[in-house]
This record gives structure tokens, sequence and C-alpha cells, in this order.
């Protein structure tokens, strides 16, 4: 049985969160509230994945390799999702004033 685990952020507070689902059928199309702030304007996101290789750890090959993914991963952040992070964070500094 597949039991699936999904990376998210909320577009309110800005948190990193993930949730196990009992199926890949029950994530589609849902999103969970966020445990910090309770918000539902949650987004899946992509998450990272580490391979260990035969020692344990990554090589040296395989750590530049996922270095520049995560470049390229964060370079997928879409416009909206940008103005609306940049929105919560100037609302979070307004209130705290």
């Amino acid at each position: 049985m597949e039991m699936p685990i999904y990376e998210y952020i909320c577009l309110d507070c800005d948190n990193r969160f993930d949730r196990l689902w009992p199926t890949m059928a029950s994530a589609q199309n849902q999103q969970p509230v966020c445990p910090d702030c309770a918000g539902t304007s949650t987004k899946q996101t992509v998450s990272q994945v580490a391979v260990l290789g035969a020692l344990g750890g990554l090589t040296p090959q395989e750590e530049s390799a996922s270095s520049a993914e995560s470049a390229r991963a964060a370079s997928y952040t879409s416009k909206e999702q940008i103005d609306t992070l940049q929105a919560n964070s100037q609302r979070k500094r307004e209130q705290g004033r």
C-alpha cells in the first residue's frame, strides 16, 4: 500500500511542512491546513530527495548535482507565488510595528 508524503508551503505564513496521505488518490486536489497558522492557502511544492551511495553518503558529484537542482527548483517559483509571499512578509512587518 502506498502512503505518499507531500511537501507544502503555506502562502499565509511561508511555513514549509509535509503531510502523509493514506493513498495517492486522497492527496489529489487537497489543500492541507498549515500546522503553524491554521491557514488554508497551501500549495504543494517540489521536494528534494537524496539517494545515498554505497558508503551511506553523497559523492562530491552527487552533492554538486543536488545543489544545482536546488537552484533550478528555486527558479520555478511562479511570479504569483513570489508576489504573495512578499505581500505576506510585508503584512507581517507592518503588524509587528
